[in-house]
């Protein structure tokens, strides 16, 4: 009897140290500040002014932090391979933190769930990924949705209509034809052309837009669904002389649109809070590092700006923002 009493007692005295030990470990582990984030953007060309603003955003949050911070990715969008391996080698080198705007949802899972094994936080900026949940965005299918809304509007709701899109496999681009798709479904007197794909860059979407514009002599209207487009577009409109004959919208600014938008070669543009999404990136990935609850999803919200609406304060501080 005094033999089993004396197993039941050094079983409880395991258990308890074991306990101890855990409860000690997890409070390392919570109170242990992350040794570096990491940004693995689908682009780091310094004139890409919507990638340039998200690191601007994460940068400041990881200052106000203390954590050093990481920009990292291929240089264009349609490379998903480099970027893929970018993503890779930041996982073997055991990053604490890593914030990932997917060039491709699927290419990106293997990644994520490698990430996931070694115990690093994730956070989904921009673009959503297989596998993981966190993700702090623009509602794209919203947004694609009041643009397209506002393209029908200046053609009074009849012509054709095609969209110009980027990087097939990104989930910004199928969600912003899922929401152009949406709109257009219910036209009566618009006619839907095929929507066109790219390789991502201005030049690229210049000539196409060149492309379509003689392929359909009566197209009333034109969505382009990022920067890129968007500017290649403005670039061919103005070039051939069809500003107010073909109308123009689109997603994201720069220097280059805002001027189309100044000439009135574009009807309006669809700018994002890339700032915000950079700085609540870091803020929601810092908290889940801590063991904290969060959202799974962040809207980032959305801007609609025509001409008559430029230089309102708040619509100029979104399009240039500044760091203090």
């Amino acid at each position: 009897m005094k033999k089993i009493e004396q197993i039941i007692k050094w079983f409880i005295v395991g258990v308890s140290i074991g306990i101890l030990i855990f409860i000690g470990y997890s409070s390392y582990q919570s109170s242990k500040k992350p040794d570096k984030i990491v940004l693995v953007s689908k682009s780091i060309q310094s004139e890409y002014v919507f990638w340039e603003t998200i690191r601007m955003g994460a940068q400041l949050a990881a200052k106000e932090e203390e954590i050093p911070f990481e920009y990292v990715g291929p240089l264009e969008e349609k490379d998903v391979d480099k970027q893929v391996e970018i993503m890779n080698s930041k996982i073997e080198e055991g990053a604490d933190i890593i914030l990932l705007a997917a060039a491709d949802k699927e290419r990106l899972a293997l990644s994520v769930e490698n990430a996931k094994k070694k115990g690093i936080t994730l956070v989904s900026v921009d673009s959503s990924v297989v596998g993981l949940t966190e993700i702090v965005a623009t509602d794209n299918v919203d947004a694609a949705r009041e643009l397209t809304h506002y393209l029908l509007e200046s053609i009074n709701n009849e012509g054709e209509v095609i969209m110009l899109n980027f990087v097939q496999g990104a989930s910004t681009a199928n969600e912003r034809e899922q929401g152009y798709d949406l709109v257009m479904a219910g036209q009566a007197k618009v006619k839907q052309l095929p929507t066109v794909y790219t390789e991502g860059t201005t030049e690229s979407a210049y000539k196409k837009a060149k492309e379509i514009i003689k392929q359909y002599p009566n197209l009333k209207g034109i969505v382009g669904a990022n920067q890129y487009m968007t500017e290649g577009i403005c670039l061919a409109i103005e070039e051939l002389g069809l500003s107010k004959k073909i109308k123009v919208v689109g997603f994201d600014s720069s220097n280059v649109i805002i001027e189309a938008l100044e000439k009135g070669i574009i009807e309006a543009i669809l700018v994002q809070k890339p700032f915000n999404m950079g700085y609540l990136g870091v803020k929601v990935a810092v908290d889940l590092f801590y063991g904290k609850k969060v959202e799974q999803g962040t809207d980032t919200g959305y801007k609609l700006i025509t001409a008559d609406t430029l230089y309102d304060t708040e619509n100029q501080k979104l399009l240039y923002p500044i760091i203090r």
